[in-house]
């Protein structure tokens, strides 16, 4: 049997919770460490097998197509052998494969199919016999969405009954310990790794992207040393000299040797005044030669990197490598290290204290500087952080400089968002074992020195937009703040034309729409499944009713309408019904509707044209009265600001004062009698919801747009 990477990695997955590329990772680290460490000996591991490298000596080898014999050079092969152990493993196991596929065994099988396929079919059978107990004609009666409902949740039942009897324990493991460990570790370098300074986390991500390069383009930034290598090339130099191309190294001394010329000293000079040294020193030795100087390779340097970093200590860099690259190498500066008060020891020159926000915010690298072989990093320890909390472009801890001000840390922090207020900041100080917040305004931020453990935060500013539709005289889309109100975008878009009816307006909500849509599945989920675990329950009187009752709350579609006063003195006198406005709220103002909607159960659906001084009873009359289908305990009444009334048109309580106004536009609805669950009347408990949904759909398909 052959035995491949990918098989190894797929059972590695298989066997634990990783995924393929984690056990890829894992696999070739195992085998990266015994390699590397197989070199010139034998890796053993008890048991299992040895791994160790086999030199193939040079042989003479031949095409199979062309037969044209070649020479095959050495190589070394990385070879495992396995134990006897593993071997007599998995020799058990090709015999124990090879048996079955050769055994007699097709009765057995049949015989176990069929006492499987009759033991399935016990079961379903079982299942069929606890579906009995629905009603058979209540259960044809409903819309086909809504029985493959009632049969799924009936499904599900017996299903978690099933499931019920305790399994038998397995003895494989979820994970293996190794692979714990692992995990713990990875778990817990990102937590290390996590650090709320700026700037920090850089060093973590820089490996390629800072690593200095052996580029011969130089500027005068770059000081020429000992070990440098130049590349000298001339010009028009047929018979004046020897080399028109030479390279040359620059020698302990500081000097290089020229070709026809003699040495010359340029240790110390930048790389520009370097080369011009040359240049001068050829044009004053010969005449109407054309130089060109480039730095072809770079020295290597020894730098001490010490203070708060990680890990400190001497590393051998290239001579081109500057302050970021020491600090990379070194792993940067711990969470005690300061990255504005970095400190160049020079022998001979005085101390260059270098702030590395100049390069790793506003990217800077200018003021960075190289370094010589002998300098000496310092990390001095962070003095003062501050927090940039909410309302800043980049939330996190930066560290200040003495004197520095509110406005250097919002320049630090990218400045502030958009949605974030600019006419005052919360300042929060740590001040005699305590903190304490302080406004700062607008004109105070370039005054206001920072201190440690101060913490910055802009108020938030809601910024959104709303739509208006309908009879405003500037119908559109409008921006909002946290501070507008429904009567400010009435105004802003000019008010009401002549034909508007405030009366009738609506507003509409996106967190609204999306409570109700919950609501709505909620309630219907709950029916589904009182009619499932009570389906002997059901009554056939009125099935057929609650099935399309059913079908329709399952294909309602919520709108989010907020009850809302729209008369904009009601607006300016009573500050309460002036209500703050969300951002993608929509608001709509319909033109005056002299109609009056009935709907439901009713002789004659439709609208009926309103009159004065008519009240709910006339207007049923007008649309032929109730049905013998008619629910008449309950009729409601939908005002064309969305307020929804029930009125009792049936009993005694018909009798009672029940304040019932009819304005235009509204809609009078009489549900359908649904019947009863176990002697009590079903409608009574779900007509609340039905109804008021019904009444919305009928209330936005009526009012005239």
């Amino acid at each position: 049997m052959k035995l491949t990477k990918k098989i190894i990695i797929s059972n590695i997955s298989k066997e634990t919770v990783l995924k393929l590329k984690e056990s890829e990772e894992i696999l070739n680290s195992f085998l990266s460490i015994i390699k590397k460490n197989s070199v010139n000996k034998t890796i053993k591991i008890s048991n299992f097998g040895s791994f160790y490298y086999k030199n193939t000596p040079k042989r003479i080898g031949r095409n199979p197509i062309t037969g044209t014999s070649y020479v095959i050079k050495p190589f070394n092969r990385f070879i495992f052998k396995p134990s006897h152990r593993l071997k007599n493993n998995l020799n058990w196991y090709n015999a124990s494969i090879k048996l079955i596929n050769n055994m007699k065994i097709k009765n057995l099988l049949k015989t176990s199919f069929l006492g499987i396929f009759l033991w399935s079919v016990f079961l379903h059978a079982q299942d069929i016999s606890d579906l009995e107990g629905l009603d058979k004609d209540f259960l044809g009666s409903l819309p086909d969405e809504v029985r493959q409902d009632v049969l799924k949740e009936l499904e599900d039942n017996l299903e978690e009954e099933n499931n019920e009897f305790p399994r038998r324990p397995s003895s494989k493991l979820s994970k293996l310990e190794s692979v714990k460990e692992w995990e713990d570790f990875k778990r817990k370098q990102k937590i290390e790794n996590k650090t709320e300074r700026y700037g920090l986390r850089i060093f973590n991500s820089m490996q390629s992207s800072f690593m200095p390069i052996n580029e011969p383009n130089f500027g005068d930034n770059y000081i020429v040393d000992y070990g440098d290598v130049i590349k000298i090339q001339i010009f028009g130099a047929a018979g004046k000299i020897r080399n028109n191309m030479y390279l040359v190294e620059v020698q302990r001394d500081g000097t290089v040797i020229l070709d026809d010329i003699g040495s010359l000293s340029i240790a110390g000079l930048n790389f520009e005044q370097a080369v011009d040294t040359i240049k001068q020193m050829y044009a004053q030795s010969f005449i109407g030669l054309d130089v060109v100087v480039t730095l072809n390779r770079t020295r290597d340097i020894n730098v001490l990197v010490t203070g708060n970093v990680e890990f400190p200590g001497i590393y051998t860099l290239s001579g081109n490598s500057n302050i970021l690259q020491a600090l990379n190498v070194s792993g940067g500066p711990n969470e005690n290290g300061s990255l504005r008060r970095v400190v160049i020891k020079r022998k001979n020159k005085a101390d260059m204290s270098i702030d590395l926000y100049k390069a790793l915010i506003f990217g800077d690298i200018d003021s960075i500087p190289f370094l010589m072989s002998g300098d000496s990093v310092y990390v001095e320890p962070v003095k003062n952080l501050v927090r940039a909390g909410y309302g800043f472009n980049n939330t996190a801890v930066f560290e200040m400089l003495d004197g520095e001000t509110i406005n250097d840390l919002i320049g630090f922090s990218g400045g502030l968002k958009l949605e974030a207020k600019t006419k005052s900041l919360n300042l929060v100080r740590f001040e005699n074992d305590s903190f304490k917040s302080y406004q700062i305004n607008s004109n105070q931020i370039y005054d206001q020195e920072l201190k440690n453990l101060d913490s910055i935060y802009a108020e938030k500013e809601n910024i959104g937009v709303v739509s208006i539709t309908g009879n405003v005289k500037n119908p559109g889309k409008y921006s909002i703040s946290s501070t507008d109100r429904l009567s400010d975008i009435i105004e802003r878009s000019g008010g009401y034309t002549k034909s508007a009816y405030p009366l009738g307006a609506s507003l509409y909500r996106k967190s609204n729409r999306e409570l109700e849509t919950l609501f709505v599945e909620k309630a219907y989920r709950n029916i589904i499944a009182f009619i499932a675990s009570n389906p002997t329950a059901i009554s056939g009187g009125g099935n057929n009713s609650l099935g399309i009752v059913l079908s329709e709350i399952k294909s309602h579609k919520p709108v989010g309408r907020v009850i809302a006063d729209f008369d904009l003195v009601n607006l300016k006198n009573n500050i309460q019904s002036n209500i703050y406005l969300n951002d993608e709220d929509t608001i709509h103002v319909p033109s005056y509707d002299s109609n009056v909607y009935i709907f439901g159960e009713v002789g004659n659906p439709g609208s009926v044209v309103f009159s004065e001084n008519t009240n709910m009873k006339e207007y049923l009359d007008k649309a032929g009265g109730f049905t013998r289908y008619s629910s008449k305990d309950s009729v409601f009444i939908v005002s064309p600001n969305g307020e929804t009334r029930k009125v009792y048109a049936n009993g005694l309580r018909q009798y009672i004062s029940q304040d019932i106004d009819v304005y235009p536009g509204s809609v009078i609805y009489v549900p359908r009698h649904i019947g009863k669950v176990e002697g009590v009347n079903f409608y009574a408990t779900v007509a609340p919801i039905f109804s008021s949904l019904a009444l919305s759909i009928a209330s936005l398909n009526s009012i005239n747009n």
